[in-house]
């Protein structure tokens, strides 16, 4: 388990006894409203999302095939890198 596994895992630990320390604080009412329903929903949705590892989950390693470029390049006038070169160029000899 990475740290940043076990620190989603941390997080979740933390908001469950802090949605559960809510409850007990609060009277709940005897049918939930709308509302409630909702919001345990996304409650449910999130705890979910951290106890797959939150962000993460999400950080695979980049693999480079050695043909596609790893960041995208901004398509435009071949020539215009050394257009902009060739000005810092002038700027810097002024």
């Amino acid at each position: 388990m990475t740290t940043r596994h076990s620190s989603a895992f941390l997080h979740a630990a933390q908001h469950r006894s802090a949605v559960l320390l809510e409850r007990c604080r609060h009277d709940l009412p005897s049918a939930p409203t709308v509302q409630a329903r909702w919001h345990a929903r996304q409650q449910a949705a999130f705890l979910a999302w951290l106890d797959a590892g939150g962000f993460a989950q999400h950080d695979a390693a980049i693999e480079n095939s050695g043909v596609a470029p790893l960041f995208s390049v901004p398509q435009g006038d071949s020539n215009e890198e050394s257009k902009f070169s060739l000005l810092r160029i002038d700027d810097a000899v002024e």
